[in-house]
């Protein structure tokens, strides 16, 4: 299913909106990046797309040729959207087959990520922060196999943790499954595309917030061409 986003504006009904958007689709199956600087409004559509932030006007949907549902729907919803903040909670009793569980197999998910599995019996608060977000986002696509949306996941990491998480959200859109992800990392970016298959970068994007509106570059888009447009967000 494909997200689609018509005539909207987004933000916070007693000021001015922070984005408008005409028309934006991101296609099932592909990765799709969001860029643009602190406060330029990614964590406010991350969250309208999951439902949680109400739009000022306009739509939020799930399509394909047969179906079409909003986030009211939100039993269905829930089932096609799962979430990855930016930091994994740390104060958690549970040990990691436990959260996995909570969404799903936690045999599933270290089969499909066998790193996982020295884990599964310890707490989630022993693990290293970069081994906790594999625990998140393993959980997000037991809990959805379509659509997993994140914001800034490898803000915190170390190199190691980055690359391992870039590894799980690749292998994740091989299989069919499909990512949302605003970010700063613009090498891991780069590295993460860079791995990609045609099939899916066909159906992926990157798209830009800047002065209030949504812009796409081209999924081409170098490092060095990134890094020259967001300067002041690299380091």
């Amino acid at each position: 299913m494909n997200f689609k986003v018509q005539n909207a504006a987004i933000g916070y009904d007693a000021r001015p909106p922070l984005l408008h958007i005409d028309s934006w689709e991101a296609k099932g199956g592909g990765f799709h990046a969001l860029l643009g600087s602190n406060g330029s409004g990614k964590t406010t559509l991350l969250r309208t797309l999951l439902g949680v932030h109400p739009l000022i006007s306009g739509s939020v949907a799930l399509v394909d040729k047969l179906h079409s549902f909003t986030p009211s729907k939100r039993d269905v919803w829930v089932g096609h959207v799962a979430f990855v903040p930016s930091t994994p909670p740390r104060q958690v009793g549970l040990s990691v087959r436990e959260v996995l569980e909570l969404s799903g197999d936690a045999k599933k998910a270290a089969k499909i990520h066998p790193r996982l599995t020295p884990w599964l019996d310890k707490r989630l608060s022993h693990l290293s922060d970069g081994q906790a977000q594999q625990v998140m986002v393993a959980r997000a696509t037991l809990q959805s196999s379509h659509w997993v949306i994140l914001d800034e996941p490898t803000a915190f990491l170390d190199v190691a943790a980055q690359r391992e998480l870039w590894e799980m959200l690749s292998r994740h859109v091989e299989e069919g499954g499909s990512v949302v992800m605003a970010t700063h990392d613009l090498r891991g970016l780069s590295r993460g595309i860079a791995t990609m298959s045609d099939h899916v970068l066909v159906r992926s994007s990157i798209s830009v917030i800047e002065r209030g509106s949504l812009t796409r570059l081209p999924v081409g888009t170098t490092l060095d061409e990134l890094e020259s447009k967001f300067s002041s967000e690299v380091g």
